[in-house]
């Protein structure tokens, strides 16, 4: 896992498998290393292989807080397979999807 921030925007890289025992360490990860001033949020998936339903329960708690604070989360470079088990559950009609942080990122800047 890896955070960094482009125009204000928190970019959270994440890979490996995400899961009901690795999925607790990513929301820690998360609250410390969020700054209190940034209102949107990419999740980078290139390196995610896998999701089960806790890693989809994390990102909907990243979304409800990012709406929470007044801005967004978007989700980024899904994979395959975590996209599928993404469709199945129907969370890409609650969080909007793109194919690269690029225009995750820029999907922030048309929406103001």
């Amino acid at each position: 896992m890896k955070m960094n921030y482009v125009k204000g925007v928190g970019v959270l890289s994440i890979g490996g498998e995400l899961d009901a025992q690795s999925s607790p360490e990513l929301t820690r990860y998360f609250k410390e290393q969020l700054e209190e001033s940034c209102l949107n949020l990419v999740a980078d998936l290139q390196a995610l292989k896998y999701s089960s339903s806790a890693g989809i329960r994390v990102f909907l708690g990243l979304a409800r807080e990012m709406r929470h604070r007044g801005g967004d989360f978007r989700i980024s470079g899904v994979q395959p397979q975590v996209e599928k088990i993404f469709k199945l559950s129907k969370f890409d009609k609650i969080v909007k999807i793109y194919p690269d942080v690029d225009k995750a990122l820029a999907s922030f800047e048309e929406s103001q």
